[in-house]
């Protein structure tokens, strides 16, 4: 599954009738800064988030708020005026449901809005991390999680296929167990937004945005964190987690709470290959709108932007590419993980059944690399040839090895070729 993050007010907007920005007018800080994008804006971009292969699309919170990023909730039970109607709504997921495309809505469940008479009623006195406009909402009373039952069934009713919860870890290990069973009552999912190392979160959870790994590969690239330390860091995912809590978390590089890539990594090519490693590791991959086509922006408000739609350029080719790929190999969204260092590569093996793997090889240097990797996997048999699908060429494994050479910050992926006419590698185990 690719997951595309839509920040509602910035993405798209048709008909939109209340006064608002101009979309072409660069961002200036304010939060009722209004762009006025809305549903009826979003659902008319669906050639464009089917052409990059997405399976979920993910929309900041769309209930009625005071400010453009609406995560200071008014009213869990109306849409914003300014994002459309309950009708608006259901024609989205309609429309991206018959392409085969889930739907999630941000749960802010929290907090609210100060003035809310949902923080009037449920507030517990504190704030959100001291912004007095965002009043804590008192969970821990059994009335405060009646209520977010209610809202989490007005909406599945809807027929979403399940929320992003915010700020998961503030919520707690309890209320997310009784959010998520009220949530798999209606058949949903849960994701939690949880900024950390999350393996103690993750029975708590369908699956995590994963910032750690965005941290680890994002700091790698950027020559901040050892080859070594990358591997024990992604290890200590792919050991911790349970493997289906990990490959149901979305992989992320970036958010609507982080810098865009084009502000974090220096050049394209490592751009590149932190979306190619995005998309090879476990979990579901998550684009950022903009992303796509190179949009930049610095830290929050800054990287939310409305989106770019007339910018041209290769990065969105590549993202199709990448999303093909994805979809054609199965073994990147079922299968298993290991991943450790050879020489100044960092290798990435996903695995399934016997004959359905893919190795993934990244020269995260400066440095041209010729070396040989030995292959921790028992069906990569000798004299099996690879291809690698990032630039064609052909390869044959030697005694469980292989020969590989990479030009700084790029990769390989590597595939068998199993097609000697009348013999087979995998025709026994």
């Amino acid at each position: 599954m690719i997951v595309y993050q839509i920040m509602v007010d910035r993405f798209s907007k048709v008909d939109q009738k209340q006064n608002v920005k101009s979309w072409d007018l660069p961002v200036e800080g304010g939060i009722h800064e209004f762009y006025g994008g809305n549903l009826k804006g979003i659902t008319s971009r669906i050639d464009h988030i089917v052409s990059l292969d997405v399976d979920a699309i993910y929309l900041t919170p769309i209930f009625e708020s005071s400010t453009y990023h609406r995560y200071d909730t008014l009213n869990y039970f109306k849409i914003d005026p300014m994002v459309g109607t309950d009708e608006e709504l259901r024609e989205l997921v309609d429309k991206f449901h018959s392409k085969g495309i889930k739907v999630f809505l941000d749960g802010v469940f929290n907090h609210a809005n100060s003035k809310s008479e949902v923080a009037r009623q449920m507030g517990s006195g504190k704030f959100w991390r001291g912004f007095h406009d965002l009043a804590e909402l008192r969970l821990e009373d059994s009335q405060t999680m009646k209520f977010i039952f209610s809202v989490i069934e007005h909406w599945m009713n809807f027929g979403i296929d399940g929320f992003r919860i915010d700020c998961a870890n503030d919520i707690g290990m309890v209320h997310l167990d009784e959010i998520r069973n009220k949530i798999h009552e209606f058949g949903g999912e849960m994701i939690g937004e949880i900024m950390t190392y999350a393996k103690d979160w993750m029975d708590h959870l369908d699956g995590v945005m994963n910032y750690f790994f965005r941290e680890g590969t994002l700091s790698l690239l950027k020559g901040e964190l050892p080859i070594d330390d990358y591997v024990l860091a992604m290890n200590e995912m792919v050991e911790k987690y349970p493997l289906e809590k990990l490959l149901n978390s979305w992989t992320m590089i970036s958010s609507h709470d982080t810098p865009r890539l084009s502000n974090v990594l220096d050049e394209e090519r490592k751009v590149r290959l932190a979306i190619a490693t995005q998309y090879i590791f476990a979990g579901h991959p998550m684009v950022y709108y903009g992303e796509e086509v190179g949009m930049n922006g610095g830290q929050d408000p800054f990287n939310r932007s409305p989106m770019a739609w007339n910018r041209e350029n290769d990065r969105i080719l590549f993202y199709k590419r990448m999303g093909k790929i994805r979809k054609d190999l199965e073994v990147l969204t079922n299968g298993k993980i290991k991943v450790w260092r050879a020489g100044n590569l960092v290798s990435i093996l996903r695995y399934d059944e016997w004959e359905k793997f893919v190795i993934f090889l990244m020269n995260p240097t400066y440095s041209m690399i010729e070396t040989k990797v030995m292959l921790p996997y028992s069906y990569a048999f000798d004299g099996l040839e690879m291809e690698d699908l990032n630039g064609g060429k052909k390869m044959k494994i030697f005694s469980g090895s292989i020969n590989i050479k990479l030009d700084p910050f790029d990769f390989a992926l590597l595939t068998p070729k199993d097609d000697i006419e009348s013999y087979t590698f995998f025709k026994k185990r």
